[in-house]
């Protein structure tokens, strides 16, 4: 080694084939190529350079890390609070699910029975059964503040009110009798009154004597009038309009004498405790006779009044009272002409509405407004004597509305809460008989709201049908 040669060590020398001396600085590859000082080569090259290059893309990748992990705890807290809602909701549907099927196929009505506790339990049951913490795809998601959803994540604080979805609220049973209605489901329904023959008044007489059935009927407490509007009968509209108008103006009228039977729509013997059920609707009486002995006063009171409207507008007939009455005033001694007038009257328009009632009972039609030709009893001397027939007397003319179209006339008078609450009587007693003996309206309900709280967060449903 020449004096002044920089020391080499054994690696450099493997590496290197030293050569004559280079100036200081310089060096010699194997190919005996000469390299430049390090401090003219690239920058890449240089020691100071790649050291700055490092430190700027840890910075970079850290942010671009930050980033990412935001977006992805952004989108495991979305997809948390997705599948909390998606498990509740799918609770809430699965109580629904649990209607009375009993309910549905008599009289097309979406109920189902329990109470606050009983739902409360199910839901949280039904919300953690999908939330299951074995499963690793909710395992991973995250609901809410900086806690990622464990392996033990459930469904806390669930909280269930019935209140306003009772089926005994008026307007939660008129909107499933709506449903019903509108849904087509009272065609079917209609078949389970049976198949006699029309007219045919079913033989049975039924009595609601038992004081625990009577004392929890819906209706029980609740204290009916008797004629709501008779007063103002005069003012009703034309029948026509009436008829034409049921569904859309009364649904729950139309519902009433679709499903239910009346005492001469033919009804066979069934698992209906009343045979006279529209009649009970409008009379609210225990028994069926009784029923319809309260409608059939009822239909004659309407008669009444309009054979005397019809008899005030006929000339004919007005004639031939006066005639009567001239001789019934002078074969009586101290009654006048007037009064003698009215008498007259009055007892032909009694023997025509008797008449009316038996061609309805025998199945035949009765218009509401009577033409002349519709007038069937024409015999004013016998029936001043007394003298009545007891088979109807047809009129010469045709036409007018039949048994039930007088129930539906019945029914249009008879107030809403009145009518509800029959209606639910009689699903109640049936039910009570043939399907479930501890039966109780008060005891579904067609909805409810939901609250609970998934991993911090709060939800709240309202679920009905």
């Amino acid at each position: 080694m020449r004096q002044g040669s920089p020391v080499r060590s054994v690696r450099h020398r493997q590496f290197f084939d030293i050569g004559p001396d280079l100036p200081s600085g310089h060096r010699r590859d194997k190919a005996k190529t000469v390299i430049a000082p390090r401090s003219t080569m690239p920058g890449w090259w240089n020691n100071d350079s790649r050291g700055s290059t490092t430190v700027f893309l840890s910075i970079a990748l850290a942010g671009m890390v930050l980033v990412a992990s935001i977006l992805f705890i952004g989108a495991k807290s979305s997809a948390g609070k997705s599948a909390a809602d998606a498990a509740l909701q799918l609770a809430g549907r699965s109580i629904l699910s649990e209607y009375d099927r009993r309910l549905l196929s008599d009289y097309g009505l979406l109920a189902f029975r329990g109470d606050e506790a009983a739902i409360e339990g199910d839901a949280a049951y039904y919300a953690n059964a999908t939330l299951d913490p074995k499963s690793p795809a909710y395992a991973l998601y995250r609901s809410g503040g900086d806690k990622i959803r464990g392996l033990n994540t459930k469904a806390t604080s669930v909280t269930v009110n019935l209140k306003e979805y009772s089926l005994l609220d008026l307007g939660n049973f008129e909107d499933q009798l709506k449903s019903a209605y509108l849904a087509g489901a009272v065609k079917n329904l209609a078949g389970r009154k049976g198949g006699g023959s029309p007219g045919a008044a079913d033989t049975r007489d039924r009595t609601l004597r038992r004081e625990s059935i009577i004392a929890s009927l819906p209706s029980n407490g609740y204290d009916a009038p008797f004629f709501p509007i008779l007063d103002d009968i005069g003012d009703l509209p034309d029948l026509t309009q009436v008829l034409s108008a049921g569904a859309s103006t009364s649904i729950a009228n139309e519902y009433a004498l679709t499903v239910f039977s009346n005492k001469f729509d033919g009804t066979a013997e069934s698992d209906r405790f009343f045979s006279n059920e529209v009649e009970y609707i409008v009379a609210g009486r225990y028994g069926d006779e009784s029923n319809y002995s309260s409608v059939k006063t009822r239909i004659s009171a309407i008669r009444f009044i309009l054979n005397n409207i019809s008899i005030a507008k006929d000339p004919v007939r007005q004639a031939k009272i006066e005639k009567v009455a001239l001789a019934v005033a002078a074969a009586t001694e101290g009654l006048g002409e007037e009064p003698a007038r009215l008498f007259c009257t009055e007892a032909w328009v009694a023997a025509e509405t008797r008449n009316d009632i038996m061609l309805l009972e025998s199945g035949r039609k009765v218009p509401f407004f009577k033409t002349t030709s519709q007038w069937a009893t024409e015999n004013l001397e016998e029936i001043m004597d007394g003298i009545f027939s007891d088979t109807p007397v047809l009129p010469s003319g045709s036409g007018g509305q039949s048994y039930t179209d007088y129930l539906r006339i019945l029914l249009f008078m008879t107030d809403r809460e009145t009518k509800l609450l029959r209606i639910m009587d009689l699903m109640q007693i049936n039910l009570k008989g043939g399907y479930y003996k501890e039966f109780l309206m008060r005891e579904y309900y067609t909805g409810f709201r939901l609250t609970a709280e998934v991993d911090g967060d709060e939800f709240s449903y309202v679920q009905k049908y």
